[in-house]
């Protein structure tokens, strides 16, 4: 058994409201709570469904990606020097992994006009037996 001299600690991992593990990062940061919110609105643009663990990832590296390039536009506009390449090469990376994660995502959607079709029968059907229960009183 390893002596407590020698052991090497490490920092624990919380588990967020969400699930995802962020290794001790205050939640309450400018920063913290914009990444959740791009989070949140990337998961809502691709439908708002449960994600597979490996989309989860992408939509967390897109907030990243794109919280890194808000953060650089912020310094332009503060009159900081930043390196204009950076921003557009997080802004196109950002622009990828949602291209992704959109045509993935689109994949498994049925289209419009399908869904109109099922809401039409499934009102017709219940028009159908609301009428019929109504007739037998």
């Amino acid at each position: 058994m390893p002596s407590p001299a020698t052991s090497v600690t490490r920092p624990r991992l919380r588990r967020t409201r969400g699930g995802t593990l962020l290794p001790r990062v205050d939640g309450r940061l400018l920063a913290a709570r914009r990444f959740r919110t791009l989070v949140e609105t990337f998961e809502s643009e691709l439908g708002g469904g449960p994600l597979s663990a490996v989309d989860r990832e992408m939509v967390r590296q897109a907030a990243a990606v794109a919280l890194r390039a808000e953060e650089l536009q912020t310094a332009i506009v503060a009159g900081r020097n930043v390196d204009t390449d950076a921003v557009i090469r997080l802004s196109s990376e950002c622009r990828r992994i949602m291209a992704g994660l959109k045509e993935k995502s689109a994949k498994h959607k049925p289209d419009g006009a399908q869904k109109l079709q099922q809401y039409l029968a499934q009102r017709t059907a219940e028009a159908a037996d609301a009428s019929e229960d109504g007739g037998a009183q």
